[in-house]
């Protein structure tokens, strides 16, 4: 990412108590957190954030994946919840398809990867990637005191 300097993509486990998340945490300028919109999975994620990242002073943003293209009130529904909460959340989110499966069975990224769905599972990352791109310019670094 050009312009951004050193990006470090870290996959915790979900855990609220995860030695692995907390170690990232104190190390990181910003957080992307993942999690279906589910309501019990955006009910964890909503202590993790409490509990763990707003402590720290870490910027974040949620980002809604496996969204089912057939459900999409449903995260419309965990945007505006999670808005209620105060945590903040991308405005783009990644729909759940086949087509991140079959690319990654194949060994390529969905950029590269040719069937049905394919285009609009990377336009999907696409969106995302502006909005954080978009965000990162507005977010100064973190220091450590």
């Amino acid at each position: 990412m050009k312009g951004y300097g050193v990006v470090v993509v870290v996959d915790t486990p979900p855990a609220l108590r995860s030695e692995a998340l907390e170690a990232v945490l104190r190390a990181a300028d910003y957080a992307v957190l993942p999690t279906p919109p589910a309501p019990l999975d955006l009910e964890a994620l909503v202590e993790t954030v409490r509990r763990a990242v707003r402590p720290l002073g870490v910027a974040h943003r949620v980002l809604l994946t496996r969204v089912d293209p057939r459900s999409l009130g449903e995260a419309l529904e965990a945007q505006t919840a999670l808005m209620e909460a105060g945590v903040p959340a991308f405005h783009a989110f990644v729909r759940a398809y086949k087509a991140h499966e079959r690319a990654a069975l194949d060994g390529k990224p969905i950029t590269r990867w040719r069937g049905p769905n394919a285009r609009e599972a990377e336009a999907d990352y696409r969106r995302v990637a502006e909005e954080l791109l978009r965000e990162l310019a507005r977010t100064p670094e973190r220091r450590e005191a």
